[in-house]
């Protein structure tokens, strides 16, 4: 059980259950012991009652004025017995009638309380007491049937469990609905950082209970952490390859110095690393100025983002104008971080650019994946070069001259996605195909 709600729910309505069960017994109890207790004390009355109503002559001989006895021992089967033992003598009330109750003798000044089967098998409280009276040891045991007192006490029994229950269910209904607000900041947390995955917040709120508000410190220190150690990356990218424009320039222009003719290696060596170190530099100038400057760990809005990015091509190609036919069907935003979208889709416009005659065309499709295709109506590679680039373990920027590089990372990001990419030619524009499918 991982939910704290349901955790605490749960642990409150057993607690309330096992407070309602144990004051159902301690009441119960309580009830009958009170019974038991008040009936004693009627009991200890009729005893004495009875004791005073037994005559004895000079003689010794015992007799029981019925007179002085309440008429309720007198009536058969009527609830209410006594029996009187006086050395080997016994003395019963009317309301047994034929039958009887076995029980010892008792020493004068002695008090015993029972229960016993009576009569006709109904439960008595029996209160056995010992008298002294002149001069002989008499015992008096008077008992009470508990089935009426039974019957009230389960009576009160089930109008209080009914009455309990309603309580019960009640606080359970109060309970929940103080666990649900008590929780309600958690859902609030929980929605805003959903919010954070899809890129509409960038922080969570402070407003929070002082017991996650740690917790939620923490976070936003973490993510204005990963912001800053994001944006000096790609700020650090960007600097370094301005930095090293002018030595490259340098080197460029010692490969041209007349000293190197009599090496013509060494020259073609140096000229072809430094147009590689050129192409690496502007590709990482590229990659900043097309990632733009929009908060990391925010999902891409295709409908706004791939027009701000073919602009952004059209300024950077301005001397090679390209018609972009765009097939966007989706208007929500994905669910994939931005800054590796753009850089994606980047590469591939920017690889398309350079090798289309008129026409690039990019296709957005959004289903059960991200299905991404950009073609050009260029020249394109042949079949056996495109077998190739797929081949795992090899490096696309020395696959096919032009599209090297932007491929290369193209796939690296595909692979970190989990998704795929294919490479083939476009049936409609005759030129290079990419097709990539991220999972959702």
């Amino acid at each position: 059980m991982k939910s704290l709600q349901l955790r605490l729910a749960t642990g409150l309505l057993v607690s309330l259950m096992v407070v309602f069960l144990i004051l159902w017994w301690l009441l119960s109890a309580a009830l009958r012991l009170q019974a038991e207790a008040a009936i004693a004390i009627h009991l200890g009355h009729d005893a004495e009652s009875v004791l005073a109503a037994i005559e004895i002559d000079p003689t010794g001989r015992i007799a029981l004025d019925s007179g002085k006895v309440e008429p309720v021992y007198h009536r058969p089967f009527s609830g209410q017995y006594y029996r009187i033992m006086v050395d080997d003598r016994i003395i019963r009330s009317r309301s047994l009638w034929d039958q009887d109750i076995p029980l010892m003798a008792a020493e004068s000044g002695k008090t015993q309380r029972m229960f016993v089967a009576g009569p006709r098998q109904q439960p008595l409280v029996v209160l056995v007491r010992g008298f002294s009276k002149q001069g002989k040891t008499i015992t008096v045991a008077v008992a009470e049937d508990l089935t009426p007192t039974i019957a009230i006490i389960n009576a009160f029994q089930q109008r209080y469990s009914l009455i309990a229950l309603f309580l019960l269910l009640g606080l359970i209904a109060v309970q929940g609905i103080i666990v649900a607000r008590a929780f309600q900041p958690l859902k609030r947390i929980r929605g805003q950082v959903h919010s954070l995955e899809r890129g509409e917040r960038h922080q969570l709120d402070n407003d929070v209970p002082s017991e996650v508000a740690p917790l939620v410190n923490e976070v936003n220190r973490l993510l204005q952490v990963l912001d800053q150690r994001l944006l000096r990356s790609r700020n650090a990218l960007g600097d370094l390859a301005h930095a090293l424009k002018t030595p490259l320039t340098v080197v460029q222009q010692l490969a041209r110095e007349e000293a190197l003719n009599p090496l013509p290696a060494i020259r073609t060596t140096l000229e072809r690393e430094t147009v590689n170190m050129q192409r690496l530099m502007d590709r990482v100038l590229k990659r900043a100025r097309l990632a733009g400057s929009g908060p990391p760990l925010s999902r891409f809005d295709a409908g706004r983002e791939i027009p701000d990015l073919v602009n952004a091509l059209k300024k950077m190609h301005r001397d090679k104008p390209r018609t972009v036919e765009l097939r966007i069907t989706e208007a929500d935003p994905l669910p994939i971080d931005r800054e590796d979208m753009l850089e994606l889709t980047g590469n591939l416009l920017d690889n398309a650019w350079k090798w289309a005659r008129k026409t690039i065309r990019l296709t957005l499709v959004v289903d059960r994946s991200v299905g991404l295709t950009i073609e050009d109506d260029g020249a394109g590679v042949s079949d056996d070069v495109i077998t190739t680039l797929t081949e795992r373990g090899k490096r696309l920027d020395e696959a096919v001259a032009g599209y090297g590089l932007g491929l290369s990372i193209t796939k690296l990001i595909t692979e970190q996605h989990g998704g795929r990419i294919e490479f083939g030619r476009s049936p409609d524009l005759g030129g290079f195909r990419v097709v990539v499918v991220l999972p959702v």
